[in-house]
């Protein structure tokens, strides 16, 4: 039976399903918790079982090496945003995860040999997930000592970053070399600085904060198949900027956002969502 199933298909359910727990967290009750910690544990047991089912039955490919991170960083966008709506988790220190998250990406699409998933990465992927499970167990059965999560969630974000020093280092090496595409590489910040805006203004989105994690996630699918699509992953836009300006002019004059929150689901979608929906389905079709 584990033969039929692709490690591929398996880190794709990881994604589709994340939505279920998130939606369940909203319920507030116990029972709706309970089944929400069932489901994130055994989605974040699925990063793990998926590279077990790929060595076993020699099923790895270079489609696996690319989603499976990027699976990763999806959920802990998801999960982690929704958190922090909810106000199980601070804001700030889940903008400095997903902010390196970001950073990664996006040096990882231009520079895949450098920034190849190492073991303390896969360390850090722990401690994401494994802290998203904490803080549902804290509040349903250690509310008195609740205000302990939030001290774990700033240890995360200091680990996180320390798990990235050697990419960065390896990068900045190697970005001297870089003169051929230095021009195009900088141009492409665009996009850096499109995904960056979406966390900070993640308070400011009220009901809408949904689509900020649709949009980041799509960002996610964007860059983590940057070595299968090149031209697709570095695709500049001045929409991007465009985006960006409409959101800080529309909170300048209004105090809140709404249109420009429109504008970037149907900008991500059209951009990154299709084509990304289109994979999604060629994996659960063919794999």
């Amino acid at each position: 039976m584990t033969e039929k199933i692709s490690p591929n298909f398996l880190t794709l359910l990881r994604i589709l399903f994340l939505p279920f727990p998130c939606a369940l967290l909203f319920l507030n009750s116990l029972s709706a918790k309970i089944i929400a910690l069932f489901i994130l544990s055994s989605l974040a047991l699925t990063d793990y079982l998926d590279g077990i089912l790929a060595r076993k039955y020699k099923k790895v490919s270079s489609l696996g090496t690319i989603l499976d991170p990027v699976a990763d960083k999806i959920f802990v966008v998801s999960i982690y945003l929704t958190l922090v709506y909810l106000k199980y988790f601070a804001f700030w220190p889940v903008f400095f995860i997903i902010l390196r998250e970001i950073l990664i990406s996006y040096l990882r699409a231009w520079f895949p040999e450098e920034t190849k998933v190492q073991k303390i990465a896969k360390l850090k992927t722990l401690l994401q997930m494994s802290l998203a499970i904490l803080v549902i167990i804290f509040d349903i059965f250690f509310q008195k000592t609740f205000y302990f999560i939030n001290y774990f969630l700033w240890f995360v974000a200091i680990f996180s970053y320390l798990s990235a020093f050697n990419y960065f280092y390896k990068v900045f090496k190697t970005i001297k070399k870089f003169k051929t595409n230095l021009g195009y590489f900088f141009e492409s910040l665009y996009s850096l600085g499109y995904a960056v805006s979406l966390i900070l203004i993640f308070p400011l989105a009220g009901n809408l904060f949904w689509i900020n994690i649709i949009a980041l996630c799509f960002f996610f699918f964007r860059k983590g198949l940057a070595k299968s699509s090149p031209k697709w992953a570095h695709k500049k836009s001045l929409i991007h900027l465009l985006i960006i300006l409409g959101l800080i002019l529309e909170f300048y004059f209004f105090k809140k956002l709404y249109f420009s929150l429109w504008s970037v689901l149907v900008f991500s979608f059209v951009t990154d969502g299709i084509r990304s929906l289109k994979l999604a389905w060629k994996i659960l079709r063919f794999q």
